[in-house]
Formats: structure tokens, C-alpha cells, sequence
């Protein structure tokens, strides 16, 4: 009987090894981005909603603090073999705005990615916009992130935090590029 189980083990990782690929990069499109555009100026507005509060400023690319932001965003890479077969995957073609789309959906509701949408151009192949959705529950709250990149344009984080005691908070992070 401890021959079949080991054979069924192996067989499961056998199987497994023999998927190959990957999902998109959103850690490798991050580098792209800053290799891209890393010293180039840009004027950004920041808007934080968080419930009734609104905190506008003013700042530009060379002094905001990108490593937060960017850990947001990071975070979310689904690239790693080890999530190959996690996600339903479809793609469509959107003819009102001339783009080609890329769709990943978890399909168990533990992975931290749940959903994944990129939105490219059919003509020039260049991105024109990344939509992600995470949720994060723990013994004492439940964190939904809502997460869109429109490249040089629009940065926005969207957060619902509701903990097990205490008031839910509802936060609106907005970067606009000024160009």
C-alpha cells in the first residue's frame, strides 16, 4: 500500500513539472517602466481620500517616494511557476477602443492576486493599462485592494479595510502625471 502512495506522489509531481511558462510579469513590466522613464520630470498630483477627508498636494517624480508605492503594485506578481494552473486565463478583443486584452482570475479564493486585467494597444502592443484585484484576510480583518496603472498617466490604490473590531476605512490613493 506504501508503494501506490509514493507512485501517486511522484506521478502528482510529474505532472506538475511538466507545465512550463508562465503568467505576466507585473515585477518585470515595474522594472521596464523604470528603466523607461527613471529621470525624466513630471509634475504629479497625489489625492488621498479617506472618508470624508481629501489631502491634495503637489510634487513631482524626483522627490515622491516610490518604494511604497511601488511594494503595492510588486506584491502582486503572479510570474512564479508555482502559480501555473492557479488562475483562469481568457482574452478578448475590445473594438471600441482598439485594444487586446489579457484576463487572469484566481481560482482559489486564498491566493492573495484575485484578479488580473491588462489592456494593450492592437496596434502598437505598448500597455495601456493595468487593473488588479487583492484581498488579504487574517484572523482579525479582511483587506480588499483595488489597483489601476495607466502607464504615465494614472496611478490609483484603492483600499477597504474592515477589521474585526473597530470602523471599516475606505482609502482612495490618486497619482496624476502632469505633462
Amino acid at each position: 500500500m506504501s508503494a501506490t502512495s509514493c507512485k501517486k506522489k511522484k506521478d502528482k509531481v510529474e505532472a506538475a513539472d511538466t507545465l512550463t511558462g508562465n503568467y505576466f510579469s507585473i515585477n518585470q513590466f515595474l522594472i521596464d517602466e523604470w528603466n523607461t522613464f527613471q529621470g525624466q520630470p513630471f509634475m504629479i498630483s497625489k489625492t488621498v481620500k479617506e472618508g470624508e477627508k481629501v489631502d491634495s498636494s503637489l510634487t513631482n517624480s524626483d522627490t515622491i517616494s516610490w518604494a511604497p508605492l511601488v511594494k503595492v503594485f510588486a506584491v502582486t506578481d503572479i510570474s512564479d511557476r508555482k502559480y501555473l494552473g492557479q488562475y483562469k486565463f481568457s482574452q478578448f478583443d475590445d473594438n471600441a477602443d482598439q485594444t487586446h486584452n489579457f484576463f487572469y482570475e484566481a481560482i482559489d479564493e486564498d491566493l492573495f492576486t484575485r484578479k488580473l486585467l491588462i489592456t494593450i494597444d492592437r496596434f502598437t502592443s505598448k500597455v495601456k493599462g493595468i487593473y488588479l484585484e487583492t484581498e488579504k484576510k487574517t484572523l482579525f480583518d479582511d483587506r480588499v485592494q483595488k489597483l489601476y496603472y495607466k502607464p504615465l498617466q494614472t496611478v490609483q490604490i484603492q483600499t477597504d479595510d474592515k477589521p474585526l473590531l473597530g470602523s471599516k476605512k475606505y482609502t482612495v490613493e490618486q497619482y496624476e502625471f502632469i505633462r
